[in-house]
């Protein structure tokens, strides 16, 4: 769904990257329905002949989780580039043995998270490294929202489901950026959803998730996401010095345009920046990382720290 409506437009749209062919062996051509798709773009029913076609000099993977690891692993094998879908693997031993699969294969590895490219992510970005709140003192984050399709792969635990894995790399990211690192300690709870009912392999999936990371600077910062809330999307930091909040703070779109800020006199504005896209600067920055002109914005040094995270988040809530 995320390839249809945001990715493959941003591929269509984008100066510096061509849509050149795509591989599918559960859907065709006639059910992408992607507005500006070109004419005579081959579709492919077997993986390996895409890998095979020497137009191609990157891929975008957008499988379910589970499938992360082997397919980036052997895009990497066969000369590509790729560009995958968040969050780049079910477990930091994974994401680093893909990272370390793209550094032997001299590739470029990314994993494809679209907030830092909006404006006001980038304005709050770096404010977190201007240090101008002050020093940090809390921090929280929610992302919610209903999830109604049974049949989804989110649902299944044997397909890497679970809103951890999906809403939850949205909640944690900008919570390290603010800590400066990765926590010291970490407490989490969650609820499971009934198994057999939601998911086809049975077992169950976190629906809810609650988490308290306490860091070595003096933060200590909590997040909650679920499949099965009112929709909600919030960031809030606070420091020594002011603090800031951003409503939609993960998907936003282009009429989310600032954040609000509260100095420690009680004096509050709101903040503009401006707003903006979100999947074609992705798309473009992988294409400018791939041509070696700039680095990466979100690189596999954060990718893998939060999945450590929340590797560690899922033992506390005895998820492993």
């Amino acid at each position: 769904m995320i390839a249809r409506l945001a990715v493959i437009p941003a591929l269509v749209a984008s100066d510096t990257a061509d849509l050149v062919a795509f591989a599918s062996t559960s859907s065709g051509p006639s059910e992408l329905d992607v507005a500006g798709l070109r004419d005579g773009v081959p579709w492919y029913r077997d993986y390996a002949d895409l890998l095979a076609d020497e137009r191609v000099d990157a891929v975008y993977v957008p499988l379910p989780n589970s499938m992360h690891r082997e397919w980036v692993e052997v895009c990497l094998a066969a000369g590509k580039h790729v560009l995958c879908e968040k969050p780049l693997a079910v477990s930091a031993s994974d994401a680093t043995a893909m990272a370390e699969a793209a550094a032997k294969s001299g590739r470029v590895l990314l994993e494809a998270y679209m907030t830092p490219y909006h404006p006001r992510s980038q304005a709050i970005a770096t404010v977190i490294a201007n240090a101008e709140l002050g020093e940090p003192r809390l921090a929280h984050s929610v992302f919610a929202g209903t999830l109604g399709r049974p049949g989804n792969h989110r649902w299944d635990p044997s397909m890497g489901g679970g809103v951890l894995y999906d809403l939850g790399i949205y909640c944690i990211a900008p919570l390290l950026a603010f800590g400066g690192d990765e926590p010291v300690a970490v407490a989490a709870t969650a609820v499971l959803s009934a198994g057999a009912n939601r998911a086809t392999s049975g077992g169950g999936v976190d629906t809810s998730f609650a988490g308290l990371m306490r860091f070595e600077n003096g933060l200590l910062a909590s997040f909650e996401c679920s499949f099965e809330g009112a929709e909600r999307q919030r960031l809030e930091l606070v420091g020594s010095a002011a603090s800031l909040s951003a409503e939609r703070a993960f998907t936003p779109g282009g009429d989310q345009s600032c954040y609000q800020w509260s100095d420690v006199g009680g004096a509050t504005e709101d903040r503009y920046t401006g707003g903006g896209e979100i999947y074609l600067p992705m798309v473009e920055e992988f294409a400018s990382v791939v041509a070696g002109s700039r680095a990466a914005r979100h690189p596999l040094s954060s990718t893998i720290a939060i999945a450590r995270t929340v590797d560690r988040l899922r033992s506390a809530a005895g998820l492993e």
